[in-house]
């Protein structure tokens, strides 16, 4: 398979792994998944999330989508509820890397819609042979959404829509000009333009911003003030946080944005490990704002999506305490995926279960039934989305992280 798309979206698809698994026991009761058959669980998820709904604050209604051509991946929803998908139809063992290439297509839900439509118009030729799934979505506000094609790790190839995936404009990764700030439904992303030594990351890049009404990069004016290759890490409270090497020590560190961009300032994390290729995703809600670091464990753990340390935020003083490390054996020992719930829990979905904390992520219960590869979530602009991560097109979605509406998107 494409080491890009194993990178970047399979990165997003397995952190969508958690949703499912989490979803799957009784909205507000249980957070665990129940193993077996995935669809069996997935009936009994949507009966509980109907009769959990009334209790607390009410799902978003996302249609299921059966009979697609093709497996979906990389969702993503906009604040009034549309939506888009990819769809990939491939020959049995093509999602290996094996058989004649993929058709690629684009699934979309119109505002308020009662049933996803395919696209008329894709912009996706067929895979090559061998090289899987090439693509994500990114969207970029109601009926505006950008495919990147991750054919390689310098100047993608691009396509925009402004009119939900009925006419799309061919671009590209490359960056334009500058923009002052993120605007409302911009995406900040990080751009290579040089890979490292060894050619297998990169080694040299910079801040950028996807524009919402063309889908073009435009550099951020102010970079952060970080050494090494700078990331995003999310967003809390209406900041934009971005992760690097401290100048001087080089240390894993974050950055914050007060102002969409416009200024930098550090914000050290005290007793984050210092692991080659840790990286840290926020996760934020009533319980707080956390910074979950990822990054490799030692062999004999068994992970490979290991959960180095857990920093919450100090609402006074906006510093950072490590709250969790890693221990030999303890879990949670690996992250997929993590929501920060409105009854003030934090879970984390690993390789081996769901994880809830309900002391601030300080110390961790398993999820009742909650066994094996737990699926990934991740927050949308319409809440929170757990997606199984064996391949069956099931998704849950939720607004407050606890009562939770099942849907599902397969062939």
């Amino acid at each position: 398979m494409n080491g890009v798309y194993v990178r970047r979206v399979l990165a997003a698809l397995i952190g969508a792994l958690a949703l499912l698994l989490a979803g799957c026991g009784e909205a507000g009761g249980r957070r665990g998944g129940e193993p077996g058959d995935e669809r069996a669980a997935q009936s009994k998820a949507a009966g509980a999330a109907s009769r959990g709904a009334g209790e607390g604050a009410d799902p978003p209604r996302i249609p299921s989508a059966d009979g697609l051509p093709g497996w979906a991946h990389s969702l993503g929803f906009a604040a009034d509820g549309s939506g888009f998908a990819l769809l990939a139809q491939c020959p049995e063992g093509e999602e290996e890397g094996t058989g004649d290439g993929c058709v690629q297509r684009v699934a979309v839900l119109d505002k308020g819609a009662r049933q996803w439509r395919v696209a008329k118009a894709s912009p996706l030729a067929n895979t090559a042979p061998d090289w899987g799934v090439t693509a994500d979505v990114l969207v970029l506000g109601p009926g505006r959404a950008l495919i990147r094609e991750g054919t390689s790790m310098i100047g993608d190839r691009t396509w925009y829509t402004a009119d939900s995936g009925r006419t799309w404009r061919k671009g590209t990764a490359a960056v334009q000009g500058t923009v002052p700030s993120v605007p409302a439904h911009g995406r900040l992303v990080s751009v290579c333009s040089a890979e490292d030594a060894e050619g297998n990351g990169c080694g040299r890049a910079r801040l950028a911003v996807i524009m919402p009404d063309s889908g073009e990069h435009r550099a951020l004016a102010q970079q952060p003030p970080l050494g090494g290759v700078v990331d995003p890490a999310g967003e809390a409270a209406g900041d934009l946080y971005v992760q690097g090497k401290a100048p001087g020590s080089g240390r894993p560190t974050l950055a914050v944005s007060p102002d969409r961009g416009r200024t930098w300032k550090e914000s050290p994390l005290t007793g984050a490990a210092t692991s080659q290729h840790g990286t840290f995703t926020l996760v934020s809600g009533r319980a707080g704002i956390f910074a979950l670091q990822r990054g490799g464990l030692p062999e004999g753990e068994g992970v490979k999506n290991g959960l180095l340390t857990i920093h919450k935020q100090n609402a006074s003083d906006r510093t950072w305490t490590r709250v969790w490390s890693f221990r030999p054996g303890v879990e949670p020992r690996s992250v997929l995926g993590a929501i920060a719930a409105d009854d003030n829990s934090l879970t984390i979905y690993g390789e081996h279960g769901v994880w809830t904390s309900d002391t601030g992520g300080r110390t961790f219960h398993q999820g009742e039934g909650s066994t094996g590869i737990a699926g990934s979530a991740w927050k949308t602009p319409i809440g929170w989305l757990w997606e199984s991560g064996t391949g069956q097109g099931a998704y849950r979605i939720s607004s407050d992280g606890v009562h939770w509406h099942a849907f599902q998107l397969s062939d």
